[in-house]
């Protein structure tokens, strides 16, 4: 299919304009965002309105993705959103029309330093590049950070690593940067309030049990982003509890569910909508990236660009770096069906519920996205696992579970 034919051009979005190098990698895949399109996104994100594909057939196929999360309560004029900061991605989900609509963006910036990268090429790479090719960037103090997947692809050309403004869940307290860097990243994605009556939520960490960290203080500083953005009735719920309210509606929100981030893993064991008990593990995707990095002698931004092609599987270890990212791989899934267990284990038998029909476990997040990786959890909760497990399954949008399930939580807490 032509995808640059007129005729079946995307209405939200134009080809990416390429300024030396192409940003997205991709030859003639449309990444800008066009001006009075109904969806906007970060300039060489992903265009919500087509997947990127740039045409009207693909736009309707996105449409109707959309459409089967199902959403058909009446019109309001108040704005009802889900926010999930997470350290890989930031992304939401709200309402617009008659569909749920999900937007994203990575969540990283990268520092410009023109006397480290730039010699001899400052304008070229400057400021004026930037604006012109509508790369998203804030500048502090004189210096230029590229944010988004701006930042992922700059890091990639230069051979450097992007900074995260997460780490491990949390704000990093290594980046003085990282409040700004969180703000200007989620209003790309939320916008801003436009009503005193709109409803957000957004996500935590549930508290972790093999770290040392401040939750509260992170979520604090959150709901002081989202405040300085306008919104006033913003609530906060454990990411693991977000993943069950989006996917088990048809068991009664029982199971466990599980978000495979990228700084961390986040568990919830509910009956009824009720946890049972949440923990979150200091492991996730930028684990793995790192130990594999450093086994196979490249950088993290390799090894992720390496286990986040479509065609990675867990059962495909011909070459060092696929190897050794099967292996963390493997380790991690360990980890958490160990850690569940052993926690379940020391729960008071008096908190636990007394059921013993089967009931799914649902995995989400950008971790989970390999090949095999269900099948790997479901060998290892197959026999052993102290809950009867009906099915290992993936959320019907894993990249936007988490964000999705705030949102059914806002609609609730909204009444509508």
């Amino acid at each position: 299919m032509n995808t640059n034919h007129e005729d079946f051009q995307c209405d939200n979005c134009i080809p990416n304009k390429t300024i030396g190098f192409s940003f997205d990698g991709i030859a003639g895949r449309p990444s800008t965002y066009r001006k009075g399109g109904p969806q906007p996104f970060p300039a060489y994100g992903v265009c919500p309105r087509c997947d990127g594909y740039g045409n009207q057939q693909h736009q309707h196929t996105h449409e109707h993705e959309v459409d089967s999360m199902g959403d058909t309560n009446t019109k309001t004029d108040k704005k009802v959103i889900g926010v999930d900061i997470g350290t890989g991605f930031i992304s939401c989900a709200e309402k617009e029309g008659d569909e749920i609509v999900f937007r994203k963006i990575r969540d990283a910036f990268f520092k410009l330093n023109p006397s480290k990268f730039l010699e001899g090429s400052a304008n070229q790479f400057g400021e004026t590049m930037l604006k012109n090719s509508g790369a998203y960037y804030v500048k502090i103090d004189g210096t230029l950070h590229v944010l988004g997947d701006d930042a992922f692809k700059f890091a990639n050309l230069f051979h450097q690593e992007c900074l995260r403004p997460m780490s491990k869940g949390v704000l990093n307290p290594q980046q003085p940067v990282s409040n700004i860097m969180v703000s200007e990243l989620v209003k790309a994605v939320a916008g801003r309030s436009t009503s005193p009556d709109d409803v957000l939520y957004y996500c935590v960490p549930a508290e972790p049990i093999d770290a040392d960290f401040d939750i509260e203080y992170h979520k604090q500083i959150l709901g002081g982003v989202f405040s300085e953005l306008g919104y006033k009735n913003v609530n906060v719920m454990t990411e693991g509890l977000a993943v069950v309210y989006s996917e088990l509606a048809d068991t009664q929100y029982t199971g466990i569910g599980i978000s495979f981030g990228a700084g961390m893993c986040n568990i919830v064991y509910a009956f009824m909508g009720i946890p049972v008990f949440a923990f979150s593990l200091s492991k996730g995707g930028d684990w793995i990236d790192e130990h594999a990095a450093k086994h196979t002698d490249e950088t993290n931004n390799v090894v992720t660009a390496v286990k986040e092609k479509a065609d990675f599987s867990l059962y495909d270890t011909t070459n060092g770096i696929q190897k050794a990212v099967s292996i963390y791989y493997e380790s991690l899934l360990n980890y958490v069906v160990d850690q569940f267990k052993e926690l379940y284990e020391k729960t008071p038998k008096k908190k636990l519920p007394n059921v013993q029909q089967e009931m799914p476990i649902v995995v989400s997040g950008g971790t989970s996205l390999v090949l095999g990786f269900v099948e790997k959890l479901k060998e290892l909760t197959d026999e052993g696992f102290p809950v009867p497990i009906s099915e290992v399954k993936h959320a019907k949008e894993p990249l936007f579970a988490v964000s999705n399930g705030l949102y059914q939580a806002a609609k609730i807490a909204a009444n509508i």
